[in-house]
């Protein structure tokens, strides 16, 4: 997000060079803004028109404007859904109505057939959003296991490093 700039410049900041919003070097702002537009709609980001500038929207609000504008990558192209979500800590912060419909929107990108790698420190919403659970302590990764194989208590362990119910995968990871 770039605070100073509009909704609708946010919207496409990441596809300048998508024939939709841009020609020859020139913006084609009739496309952008009806592309923020159907974001804002069916993202519900609230606090301001196409025109206003994103930091006057809350935290939440830019999240979901974020999301709008990650997730709208295909629609009306010919380049379907993303292949891959990254959502790191995508609900930190937010309100629980927020919450829900990030969840909503990560679950819906799922089940459209993208990839969705959720990076997260709450226990709920990993058990609640996860197909395979694989956790990282001091740079090693348990073995991904499906969500049922894991309770509360085991993936708490497997957070504070125990092995005990966790097979690890043996390679250190580095940075």
């Amino acid at each position: 997000m770039v605070g100073d700039l509009s909704l609708w410049e946010n919207t496409i900041t990441e596809r300048l060079f998508d024939r939709r919003f841009a020609r020859w070097g020139w913006v084609r702002r009739s496309a952008a803004r009806a592309h923020a537009q159907h974001i804002i709609e069916r993202f519900d980001v609230r606090g301001g028109g196409l025109d206003s500038p994103a930091r006057r929207l809350s935290g939440g609000n830019m999240q979901k404007l974020v999301l709008g504008r990650a997730l709208a990558l295909g629609e009306g192209s010919a380049l379907g859904v993303p292949t891959l979500i990254v959502a790191a800590q995508p609900t930190w912060g937010l309100d629980i109505g927020a919450v829900a419909f990030v969840h909503e929107r990560l679950i819906q990108s799922a089940e459209q057939g993208s990839a969705v790698l959720l990076i997260s420190e709450d226990l709920d919403e990993i058990l609640a959003l996860a197909d395979r659970i694989a956790v990282m302590h001091e740079g090693r990764l348990t073995a991904a296991r499906p969500r049922p194989d894991w309770t509360l208590a085991s993936l708490g362990l497997a957070m504070a490093g125990s092995e005990a119910d966790s097979s690890t995968v043996p390679e250190r990871l580095t940075t």
